[in-house]
């Protein structure tokens, strides 16, 4: 097979040097890919928050700034950088903060990953189209030739006509494999960025509730202390109430004596 396939590029058949021009893409893309996720967005996380929680909670912003800083120029030191920076100049604008960072880099995680399926089958599917280009020049060729030269010239046809699906689905299984990996790296990546998001959250945002709390617990206190204020529905059936009761007692004895008065005429 590798030395059919050795020979078809040799003699220059267009389909294979197509499908290794993909392949080539195919295979900068997930290298590409393996390096970022692996060396430039991944970082020892649970180290990384762990220090830069003790410098929040020793409300030391320039030592977590600068652990930020040493870390990474991407990934979760990047968003928590943006946080900080908007905690020194408004601490109310932390969680939009945060929130527009990782909305801007979860994307990159799983950037041109998506590719390599489509690329997987565009080269599968050349392969195959390669291949009957060459069934039918060989089965054209044997026509003009005598008996003597058909077989050997219909094999010869057939066996390079296979060549180009065979490269195709070589092609088409790594670009397959290297997908499923770099799902995997990308998903695993992504949990941990959600989990380092959710502590800065907080860490940094919990000001906005507690300055929440003492405002209502204020504009209750601004009445004095007094009970609740009756729902207006309550003051409602309450007035239903004494109306029922003074209509009771507009009922006096006098109505009731003239009451007595027809029945002893009756």
């Amino acid at each position: 097979m590798w030395s059919q396939l050795a020979i078809s590029l040799q003699s220059g058949n267009t389909y294979l040097y197509l499908i290794l021009f993909l392949g080539f893409i195919g295979t900068v893309i997930i290298f590409e890919r393996l390096i970022m996720l692996q060396v430039v967005y991944s970082l020892d996380f649970k180290k990384f928050l762990n220090n830069l929680r003790r410098s929040v909670q020793a409300e030391d912003i320039e030592r977590a700034v600068s652990i930020c800083k040493n870390a990474s120029y991407t990934s979760l030191p990047a968003i928590s950088l943006k946080a900080l920076e908007a905690k020194e100049r408004d601490p109310a604008s932390v969680r939009g903060a945060i929130e527009e960072e990782s909305i801007d880099f979860l994307p990159k995680i799983e950037a041109r990953i998506g590719i390599l399926p489509a690329l997987s089958t565009l080269i599968l599917l050349i392969g195959i189209l390669g291949t009957i280009d060459g069934l039918w020049a060989a089965f054209d060729s044997i026509e003009i030739l005598d008996t003597a030269e058909k077989q050997v010239r219909l094999s010869n046809g057939i066996a390079n006509s296979l060549n180009p699906t065979t490269m195709g689905l070589l092609m088409s299984m790594i670009f397959l494999t290297g997908h499923q990996l770099l799902r995997g790296l990308a998903l695993r990546l992504t949990e941990r960025v959600h989990y380092g998001v959710s502590v800065l959250m907080n860490l940094l945002a919990p000001a906005e509730m507690s300055g929440f709390m003492p405002a209502m617990a204020m504009s209750g206190s601004s009445h004095g202390g007094s009970a609740p204020s009756v729902a207006p529905e309550a003051r409602r059936e309450s007035s239903a109430d004494n109306k029922i009761e003074v209509e009771d007692d507009s009922f006096d004895d006098s109505s009731v004596e003239d009451i007595k008065d027809e029945e002893e005429i009756i």
